[in-house]
């Protein structure tokens, strides 16, 4: 006499979980052939110093096109690897992430690239600084596992893989990062130039500190009446306390986002700016100079008080609302309000939102958003013709 059981089928992975194990095997298969490869080594260091997209990434179809034998290793290892998936080579791993990213965000000018085997990483498909406190894996040449903190960088460079958060599916180059293409993205907005910044590549960066892009700005004039109307308004300096905070160091520099909105013009307001900086982690924590017209500050047009939206941009699936209601005189001299909508997407950080009136002028000759401690952010600003 037998019995019959129900036979278990073990359920299929989430797209997560699966992501993340193409990624582990991925992440292993790189810390082995640059183990073992100085030339692979040397050339991936020279690519990320190149800054295709502003940052220290090397797409990974962009690399197999210049050492097509690095390509065929990976396809080798990976299709080997033991992780439970079927995978034939690094095109199945392609399917799911195209725009798949190599990069060192850190301690590039440390890396001695004819001797020196980094670690590897992968960036979780579920990762979300504002949420992530597990520990990272990383992978030596070996395949021996190695524990990293997500909020605090290590002194030694690591090479991370994950989607480029500057490239956008099979692209081989980003649309608005990059040499060339300036670190403010912002559209024009009555008649001031969004403009772009410098264009000068980045100096290398350790993550804890570097010298600012530009000299200092003069001081200017004091802050007490600082502004005159019909005159344009600069960006001039920001400055971060920690952007880990914001930016987890996995993920290089970060991508600065300034919205500022009129609360006249239209039922809900009128965007008077919608631009983007980048710059070293480095440099925002000493402090990152620039000289960006923002807007042109009519207040019969603009009205005498504006709304600032900062977020540091991470992208997302799905858009969400970020309101804030501005006070400001009507064209009649009337007390009057607009609550304004910024659009953002769900992963994207916001680091400040605040209305900004024509008369205030701080004492300590910056504006303050975030909050105490870790997260505090400052921003300068000038009113000149």
């Amino acid at each position: 006499m037998s019995c019959n059981r129900d036979q278990v089928v073990p359920a299929a992975p989430s797209a997560v979980t699966q992501t993340n194990q193409e990624l582990a095997t991925v992440a292993k298969a790189l810390a082995r052939t640059l183990g073992t490869e100085a030339a692979y080594r040397q050339l991936l260091k020279a690519e990320a110093l190149k800054q295709f997209d502003g940052d220290y990434d090397v797409l990974y179809r962009a690399f197999t096109d210049l050492q097509p034998t690095f390509g065929q290793r990976m396809d080798e290892l990976v299709a080997q690897s033991p992780t439970g998936q079927a995978l034939t080579g690094m095109a199945d791993v392609l399917a799911h992430v195209p725009n798949l990213n190599i990069s060192v965000p850190v301690n590039i000018n440390k890396w001695s690239a004819d001797t020196y085997s980094p670690l590897v990483l992968f960036i979780p498909a579920d990762f979300d600084e504002k949420t992530y406190t597990k520990p990272l894996q990383a992978y030596d040449k070996d395949g021996q596992v190695h524990l990293l903190d997500a909020k605090k960088a290590p002194d030694y460079p690591v090479v991370v893989i994950g989607p480029s958060e500057r490239v956008k599916g099979t692209a081989l180059t980003s649309e608005y990062f990059g040499p060339g293409k300036g670190q403010n993205q912002g559209k024009e907005a009555n008649g001031v130039p969004g403009g772009k910044g410098t264009n000068k590549l980045l100096p290398p960066d350790d993550g804890g500190g570097g010298a600012p892009y530009m000299p200092p700005p003069p001081i200017g004039q004091p802050y007490t009446t600082c502004r005159t109307d019909n005159q344009t308004e600069y960006l001039r300096s920001l400055w971060m306390k920690d952007v880990s905070e914001y930016e987890a160091w996995i993920l290089g520099q970060p991508e600065i986002h300034l919205i500022i909105m009129s609360p006249i013009g239209g039922a809900s307001g009128s965007t008077l700016l919608d631009a983007m900086y980048t710059m070293s982690r480095g440099a925002i924590e000493d402090t990152w100079y620039c000289n960006t017209g923002l807007y042109y500050w009519d207040k019969s047009t603009v009205s005498n008080s504006v709304g600032y939206l900062w977020y540091e941009q991470d992208e997302g699936d799905s858009s969400i609302d970020v309101k804030l209601t501005i006070g400001y005189k009507s064209d009649k001299g009337l007390n009057a309000s607009t609550e304004v909508t910024f659009k953002i997407k769900n992963k994207d950080d916001v680091i400040s939102t605040s209305p900004m009136n024509f008369d205030f002028c701080p004492s300590e000759k910056y504006y303050t958003g975030g909050t105490a401690g870790s997260r505090a952010f400052r921003w300068t600003l000038e009113n000149r013709p």
